[in-house]
């Protein structure tokens, strides 16, 4: 503050003093100017000790005031008695909801669906009368139980006649095989009476067959002298043209060589006449047929009675598969469960005559049950077949049941086939099935239940973890 505005200040507090003294005190003073003289000194004061608090630095920190009695408690301001019910009413909601109502959920896929299982019609396979039903709606079979049986009273009579046509095809078999041991023995005498001749023949054909096999070997060694023959004679007609050797020496091995070409003639012709004799003994040979035509017929008539036997065992056998047929279409009068599960149908009761292939029950397997949902289309690409799924029911919401992911669809439902716009395709759904490993008989076809899929890199943010963080901004 500079001194021109001090100055100012103590003219405006010397130029009020008369003017703010009171009337009292005017009149008290009278003429007098002492009191106007006091009053203005007063004034001067006061202007002095207003300038020098306005000349006080601004950084010194001005001393608290003090306390007018020390058995007094600082009193809490309002606000923040108001934040400090508030958060405590906060921690307290809290807790309240963490310990009562809160049930983390965790991460994974979820879907919601309904149970189904894979149903098996039973069916007869051939047509008839149906006798009796052994069981209802809702009751559960094992494999291997009665169902349905069929009346089987026109069974009954062509199973006795098949088994009458068996016996007699078998008898007549057995008359046929009786005769072959007799027309056996007198093919064997046939044969003795002929294997003399037989013998005598294959003698004469062994030694026509001995006697040309050495006239082939002579032929041979004639062969081979002449060859020797006429090389020498090729040489000594040489050496005498270059007379190196005399005329009787040619003449000597002219001579030789046409010795040896005529025993090459000579074993020549006793080849052939020993080939004549060998045919003549092999025509006695084939002869031995025509001496034995008794042999033969006998051969023939027993033919004829193993041709006779192979019909009738075939009739025999055509009789048992006749018989066979019959009693296997009475064992399909009895109409036995094929697997365990639960009867969910029964369209026939006893009286109705039924054709072959209709259906008579339907059993859903309790086994192989699977729940059935639907999954967006946004997140159908997390889903893996083979990954670990849990079900919960509503009946047990605390004891989820192992499953595991089995199908899911190739197309997306719900939806026409062509989208084009980006807000209508998040509105497609594709069908997964994942199927319980044990349901533990607490899982019912038809019944509502939820899935989820546990998929290890999902992570979910939950809502309600964020009401920890909240509560920690308002408490100190």
């Amino acid at each position: 503050m500079t001194q021109t505005q001090t100055d100012d200040s103590q003219r405006s507090v010397e130029g009020s003093s008369g003017d703010t003294l009171p009337q009292s005190q005017r009149n008290a003073c009278g003429s007098s100017g002492n009191c106007v003289e006091q009053a203005q000194n007063d004034s001067k004061q006061a202007a002095n000790g207003l300038v020098i608090e306005k000349e006080k630095p601004s950084d010194q920190p001005s001393q608290p005031s003090k306390p007018e009695s020390s058995g007094k408690k600082p009193r809490i301001p309002k606000l923040v008695r108001i934040v400090g019910a508030i958060a405590l009413l906060a921690g307290v909601g809290y807790g309240v909801y963490r310990l009562f109502f809160y049930h983390p959920e965790p991460n994974g896929l979820f879907f919601s669906g309904r149970i189904e299982g894979h149903e098996t019609d039973v069916s007869a396979k051939i047509g008839g009368k149906i006798a009796s039903v052994a069981v209802r709606e809702g009751d559960d079979v094992q494999p291997g139980q009665l169902l349905v049986r069929l009346d089987d009273a026109d069974l009954q009579a062509q199973l006795q006649g098949a088994i009458a046509n068996v016996r007699q095809a078998q008898e007549r078999l057995e008359r046929y095989r009786q005769q072959l041991p007799i027309l056996q023995a007198q093919l064997q005498q046939a044969a003795l009476t002929t294997e003399q001749s037989t013998q005598e023949s294959q003698g004469r054909v062994a030694e026509a067959e001995n006697t040309l096999a050495a006239d082939r070997a002579d032929l041979v060694q004639a062969q081979a002298n002449l060859k020797l023959a006429l090389v020498r004679q090729q040489r000594y007609r040489k050496l005498f043209t270059q007379g190196a050797v005399s005329a009787d020496s040619r003449d000597e091995y002219d001579n030789s060589a046409a010795t040896a070409q005529a025993q090459v003639n000579s074993a020549r012709q006793k080849v052939l006449s020993a080939e004549g004799l060998l045919t003549q003994a092999r025509s006695t040979l084939r002869n031995t047929p025509i001496r034995t035509a008794a042999a033969l017929q006998i051969q023939k008539q027993i033919i004829q009675a193993r041709t006779d036997v192979g019909v009738y065992q075939q009739a025999v056998r055509d009789a048992q598969a006749t018989q066979a047929q019959i009693q296997a279409n009475l064992n399909y009068l009895t109409i036995k469960s094929p697997m365990s599960g639960n009867v969910i149908t029964r369209d026939a009761e006893p009286g109705e005559v039924i054709a072959a292939g209709a259906p008579l029950l339907t059993l859903v397997s309790l086994d192989r049950l699977y729940l059935r949902g639907f999954v967006p289309e946004g997140q159908i690409g997390k889903v893996r077949l083979g990954e670990r799924s849990l079900v919960y029911l509503d009946s047990f919401p605390d004891r989820p049941l192992e499953a595991t992911v089995t199908r899911v669809d190739p197309k997306a439902s719900f939806t026409p086939e062509n989208i084009y716009f980006k807000k209508d395709r998040v509105t497609q759904v594709f069908g997964v099935e994942v199927t319980l490993k044990n349901s533990q008989g607490m899982a019912k076809q038809g019944m509502p239940a939820d899935g989820r899929i546990l998929i290890p890199e999902a992570s979910q943010i939950h809502s309600s973890a964020l009401l920890p963080s909240a509560i920690g901004f308002l408490t100190p």
